[in-house]
């Protein structure tokens, strides 16, 4: 695809979705710069259904998380997508942070678009990139720290749920 349709296609779904504050980072691997062939302006798109923080963790129950990992995963997504399920980050680079855990489009290719919005294949994704619940590196909001001012609703959502 020739940049100019992609650029078109991106700036049409902002413009139709509107645009919303607050979707975070997403994934990518630690070191790894993403190819600079395309530009894009970075825009924050919040749509779907908005999950409380017990969704947020029964889903990521249903994924597999558990202990201290399940925990961090409600954590990570509330920092990631602030719970909206459809929630996305067109990044610079054109890659769009998608769903709840905000899988990235390029760096998780194998994450289709229908998987990472659709809670509990997302939370299924997750554990798998997460080793588990084990490695949160690929979250730039947890190599960043935004996640930990969300450990106490994780917390009581897990305790909740």
């Amino acid at each position: 695809m020739s940049r100019t349709p992609l650029l078109g296609l991106l700036a049409a779904l902002a413009f139709t979705a509107g645009l919303a504050p607050v979707a975070s980072a997403g994934t990518l691997p630690t070191g790894i710069a993403a190819p600079a062939t395309v530009e894009c302006t970075q825009q924050s798109i919040l749509d779907g259904t908005h999950f409380s923080d017990v969704q947020i963790a029964r889903t990521a129950r249903s994924g597999g998380f558990s202990g201290y990992g399940w925990q961090v995963s409600v954590a990570v997504a509330l920092a990631e997508s602030s719970g909206w399920t459809r929630a996305v980050l067109i990044n610079t680079d054109c890659s769009r942070d998608r769903g709840l855990w905000q899988i990235n489009s390029y760096w998780h290719s194998e994450v289709s678009d229908a998987v990472a919005f659709d809670p509990v294949p997302a939370a299924r994704a997750a554990f798998t990139i997460s080793s588990g619940g084990g490695n949160w590196s690929p979250w730039v909001t947890y190599n960043n720290g935004a996640y930990q001012q969300y450990m106490a609703r994780a917390q009581a959502a897990v305790n909740a749920a």
